[in-house]
């Protein structure tokens, strides 16, 4: 049977849209890597988060609770049953209520002002704490110094959670391993729990795709246009819905564990890309 002439005529129009807006995609990830410095990008990120009303009580994400990989996690034999969590990027509190739901006793931070508003309704009720702060503040803990410095007395930690997804927002690789060195400093016996966004390791020979070379073209172009920034790491994206974002490899995950004092004990991909790490002993 043949098809109809205006079904074939959809089918293109699809693929003229799809790559209509991706191309859309690429040229605004670019104008955002060109032109905003990359100094302003954690304040883009909170602007973003500003809006995720799913995120605070009563919305779709929190009303979920902890996700089935979570709780996998929660259940594995290196994780404590018990316990005081220390909880990282706590969002608008679903983390904060799922943990204390398990018994444990949770002690977290949130720098979003509107998601850590949510967070704060969360704890009260439950007998936990949530504080203003940002991962950065974590190595000025360590010292019993900043905004997180009640941290460092509310120890030890059984446990370290970094918040769904959040260690992809921090951009910078030496950010990322001194992040978890204030962890480990912190809780230097606690396994911790992370999760991530995911690229597919990629060969060296590997053809171009059609995407890499429109964003060298755009590149090129900003640059003589007078873009003055020019460090883009290959896994840095921006998403509509939570700003910059990086995106790991595998092997920069274990990387990433294995210079800041923790092995990888479990890696896995879906339903959502995390990690859980243990100090090397």
């Amino acid at each position: 049977m043949a098809v109809p002439l205006w079904v074939r005529a959809l089918q293109r129009a699809d693929r003229v849209a799809w790559y209509a807006y991706h191309g859309y995609e690429v040229l605004r990830e670019e104008l955002l890597f060109a032109y905003v410095d990359p100094s302003d990008r954690a304040s883009v990120i909170q602007r973003a988060y500003e809006a995720q009303e799913a995120y605070l009580p009563g919305g779709a994400t929190f009303e979920r609770g902890l996700f089935s990989w979570e709780q996998s996690l929660l259940d594995r034999p290196e994780v404590p049953r018990s316990g005081r969590v220390l909880l990282a990027a706590a969002g608008g509190g679903r983390e904060v209520k799922g943990l204390c739901e398990r018994g444990y006793d949770v002690r977290a931070f949130e720098p979003n002002p509107v998601l850590r508003r949510g967070a704060e309704q969360v704890a009260t009720s439950l007998g936990a704490r949530v504080y203003n702060g940002v991962f950065a503040d974590l190595s000025q803990a360590v010292r019993g110094e900043g905004p997180l410095a009640a941290l460092r007395e509310e120890g030890p930690y059984a446990l370290v959670v970094l918040g769904w997804g959040s260690i992809t927002h921090v951009l910078e690789d030496r950010e990322r391993v001194e992040l978890l060195e204030s962890v480990r400093a912190l809780a230097p016996t606690a396994p911790v729990i992370t999760s991530f966004f995911l690229r597919p390791e990629r060969s060296a020979t590997a053809p171009k795709a059609k995407t890499e070379r429109l964003r060298a073209l755009l590149r090129g172009a900003f640059a003589k246009a007078g873009a003055h920034n020019r460090s883009i790491p290959e896994g840095l994206a921006y998403e509509a819905g939570g700003g910059f974002v990086y995106a790991f490899t595998e092997s920069e995950v274990q990387s990433m564990a294995h210079r800041a004092g923790y092995a990888v004990q479990q890696f896995a991909e879906a339903p959502f890309p995390h990690a859980l790490l243990v100090p090397h002993r």
